[in-house]
């Protein structure tokens, strides 16, 4: 049993060294863009959220003020966990898009005491842009596959995400 499970780990490495040479995810940016894979994917999570709450730092302050100074740190937390990140990283890159333009910070109409961080139109404009390349590169990836192929790639890879734990809207996303 051993053997097997060794073979099984020797496997998955061969594959993630294959994968992530063929889609480029050792290069510098993501898909010749200004962003790096893992800033792609922060902008990625909050294109997808509804917004962050996060507590309001203490009134109305200006833009610069909020972008550059409000305490985000529970917000980098909660969202560092689920992208299994340092916090102190995610800061970085939460403000890096604060002074890009990227997100907003906003009153929580339910709650005036409460903010939400979200894309702005320049944000949810660059996430377009990272998602319409990332399909164009995988479109060019599986273009000579037949049909029958693509199938059978989509059930592969459900298959894989559900035997190592995929949540299931994860799954759901996947072509079936």
């Amino acid at each position: 049993m051993p053997d097997e499970r060794n073979a099984m780990i020797a496997d998955i490495r061969r594959f993630n060294r294959f994968y992530t040479s063929l889609v480029g995810l050792l290069d510098e940016t993501l898909t010749q863009s200004a962003y790096t894979l893992t800033e792609a994917r922060v902008l990625f999570e909050l294109g997808n959220l509804p917004g962050i709450i996060t507590a309001d730092p203490g009134g109305e302050a200006g833009f610069l003020a909020r972008a550059f100074h409000l305490d985000i740190g529970p917000v980098a937390s909660a969202m560092a966990a689920e992208l299994k990140l340092p916090p102190a990283y995610l800061s970085r890159i939460l403000r890096k898009f604060a002074a890009a333009g990227l997100t907003e910070i906003r009153p929580d109409p339910g709650d005036r005491h409460q903010r939400i961080l979200s894309l702005t139109a320049r944000g949810n404009a660059a996430l377009a842009g990272l998602q319409a390349a990332a399909d164009r590169d995988l479109g060019r990836l599986t273009a000579g596959l037949a049909g029958d192929e693509a199938a059978e790639l989509s059930h592969a890879l459900r298959k894989v995400m559900r035997l190592l734990g995929g949540k299931v809207e994860e799954m759901v996303a996947l072509p079936k």
